[in-house]
């Protein structure tokens, strides 16, 4: 999911669980309960949106958190130069 349809999903959600708030005639009680189930499935499928959108825009955040920049990686560690390399030793008599 990329970050635009993840805001996309926020923002739905969003809207889907304010909008018995907003507009009561959209999902208008006829029960004796006062739950209608318009307002119901508007509750749960906003949640479930704005609860995906928000998790995506969350593991997309984290992911960028955790990249360390160039500047604040340490420094590589200087090794001591390595001593000259060993002869094998001469025969007598060879030069």
């Amino acid at each position: 999911m990329t970050t635009h349809n993840a805001f996309g999903f926020l923002f739905l959600g969003l809207v889907m669980l304010w909008l018995p708030e907003l507009a009561p005639a959209v999902a208008a009680s006829h029960t004796a309960f006062g739950a209608s189930t318009r307002e119901l499935w508007l509750l749960f499928m906003g949640s479930v949106n704005a609860s995906l959108g928000g998790g995506v825009l969350g593991w997309q955040a984290m992911k960028q958190a955790w990249i360390i920049p160039a500047w604040l990686e340490p420094a590589p560690q200087l090794r001591p130069p390595l001593s000259p390399p060993l002869h094998a030793p001469l025969r007598a008599g060879s030069f």
